[in-house]
């Protein structure tokens, strides 16, 4: 029989019709599995994505170090005893193989900040340039600190986009503007915008960022700085980078390498395969469930079949009889099922990417417009669809197998008889 044989469609169309009762609430079993596994794999990429927009383009082997009290006795050092890292630790971390970029970090404090008439209070923080390479943030005008304004301590300020609202309501570009901070006048050098909240000590649109080397005369620091920053290879183990960081800044300090207390460190590497992990986890738990209920769908259209073969007993057995070859009533039954099926399945993947589409639509315009959030997709990747597409196929060719096998059975003499 030809694919566009239009008495073959007719006949399909008039077995299911017949049933109609019993087609569409078998139909709904599979609307209804492929409807769920597409919103699950939608909300579980729409999650994926909103992660990996908090981290930006932060690298993913970052170490955070901040001293604390040492926990062991080390070369005539008492145990419990406070130590601070400064900026001789950084610049010997920075030469470390294991490592690409070293940052120092500094709490300032908050700090009033005015432009004319417009003022407001912000936090203050000092880093050094290659804090934006490991924490990147976007800049919307100027530039970060650079080397220059670290070394001759420039009165340099970075600014966040909402410091810029508050100070700068015209919308205008605020770089070279002198700004005063507490009794300090700064020149505005950039203008930094959330790109990553993973590592962020302050709200980034809510503060100005100094040269360290700046913010430790302001403070009375002298060299010292609060944390260390660090940004590893990628070829580069996070826990070889955290070990020679230790080794490294501990044999400065007097400090036993095996002392686990010395210092508090975060690596960033650990938690985003943890997190990947459980999102990957999330997506596997979406398929078992998803393709669960697709199959308990694919189930119900096979025993509609079933019974379809069973009432049209005498119908294929007549068929037979004329000549009917077996790949005709094969073909037949096949394809009951598999337009059955399929069209239950493309109208509840249509519906779910609706429904998607939606959810992609409100969330832009209630987070990433009105609240100048990450602008992220929660819609299902074209790949993941033709995914979907291909099992929902298999699935309607499968549910045909066994009513096809049990029409292949009936002889057609027994088949006349059967009343």
């Amino acid at each position: 029989m030809s694919f566009f044989d239009t008495d073959r469609w007719n006949e399909i169309w008039q077995t299911i019709a017949r049933n109609r009762k019993r087609s569409i609430m078998t139909a709904l079993g599979v609307f209804w599995g492929i409807f769920m596994l597409t919103v699950m794999l939608g909300a579980g990429m729409g999650l994926g994505r909103l992660f990996r927009a908090q981290l930006g383009d932060m690298s993913t082997n970052t170490l955070l170090m901040q001293p604390q009290q040492t926990g062991i006795p080390y070369k005539g050092m008492p145990k419990n005893r406070w130590w601070w890292m400064n900026n001789e630790d950084v610049e010997t971390v920075k030469r470390l193989p294991q490592v690409q970029y070293a940052s120092a970090v500094l709490w300032g404090r908050e700090v009033h900040a005015s432009y004319r008439e417009h003022k407001g209070d912000y936090t203050l923080m000092g880093y050094t340039p290659d804090y934006q390479k490991i924490n990147p943030q976007k800049i919307l005008y100027g530039r970060f600190i650079n080397e220059v304004d670290m070394v001759q301590k420039r009165k340099s300020c970075v600014i966040g986009t909402q410091v810029c609202k508050d100070l700068f309501p015209g919308g205008e570009d605020p770089t070279g503007r002198i700004i005063k901070l507490s009794n300090t006048y700064f020149r505005v050098v950039g203008v930094l915008r959330k790109q990553s909240t993973a590592m962020s000590f302050s709200d980034v649109e809510r503060t100005i960022v100094v040269p360290v080397s700046l913010a430790q005369q302001m403070f009375g620091r002298g060299n010292g700085i609060d944390m260390l920053a660090v940004a590893g290879r990628d070829d580069t183990p996070s826990k070889e980078v955290d070990k020679a960081c230790r080794e490294a800044v501990f044999a400065r300090h007097i400090i036993s390498p095996d002392d686990e207390k010395a210092v508090w460190s975060m690596a960033t590497a650990e938690i985003f395969e943890k997190v990947m992990g459980l999102f990957n986890g999330i997506a596997l738990l979406t398929w078992i469930v998803g393709l669960g209920t697709l199959l308990a769908g694919i189930v119900g259209v096979s025993n509609i079949m079933l019974v379809l073969v069973k009432e049209r007993t005498q119908e294929i057995g007549i068929r037979r009889a004329l000549g009917a070859p077996p790949r005709a009533i094969i073909g037949q039954i096949l394809s009951e099922s598999f337009v059955l099926t399929f069209i239950a399945g493309v109208l509840g993947l249509t519906t779910a990417v609706g429904v998607l589409s939606v959810v992609d639509s409100i969330y832009y315009q209630a987070v990433t417009v009105a609240q100048d959030g990450f602008e992220i997709s929660w819609m299902i990747s074209f790949g993941t669809g033709m995914l979907a597409l291909v099992i929902l196929v298999a699935g309607s060719l499968l549910a045909g197998v066994i009513p096809a096998t049990r029409a292949l059975k009936i002889k057609a003499v027994d088949a006349i008889r059967e009343e």
